[in-house]
């Protein structure tokens, strides 16, 4: 009886093993996403196809502006994306990053025009995310 008991353990272990080694092979890579904002603008990361969508919220006169950093590793990347003024208008961008970044995503407010010293600039939100 004990044989037959050691015999069974012994097919049911490798079986076991098998199922759990598939598992972890078919399992999808992790995902990462990131929100932020304020009454002006509003920003979101999603590392599955990287992603980023920034909206105007209100019909305030400025246009929302994104900073976008990934600084962890080469090649260095940074890019600014912006919605030009108008409530409700949102746009969607296809990033296509390298992959294991921090990103880092500043969402700013800027009321005039962005090239003049005398335009005024408003800091609404950061966050960070991971591609």
């Amino acid at each position: 009886m004990k044989a037959a008991l050691k015999r069974r353990a012994a097919t049911v272990i490798p079986v076991v093993a098998a199922v759990l080694a598939g598992g972890l092979a078919a399992a999808p890579a992790a995902q990462a996403s990131g929100s932020d904002g304020c009454a002006g603008g509003y920003a979101k990361y999603t590392s599955k196809g990287d992603y980023l969508y920034v909206k105007d919220r209100k019909a305030d006169g400025r246009t929302v502006f994104v900073n976008l950093e990934a600084a962890s590793g080469k090649p260095y990347f940074w890019d600014t994306f912006h919605v030009t003024r108008g409530a409700g208008k949102s746009y969607t961008w296809n990033l296509d990053l390298p992959e294991k970044r921090k990103v880092r995503i500043i969402i700013s407010l800027v009321k005039g025009d962005p090239a003049n010293t005398n335009s005024k600039w408003t800091k609404c939100a950061t966050f960070t995310s991971a591609t």
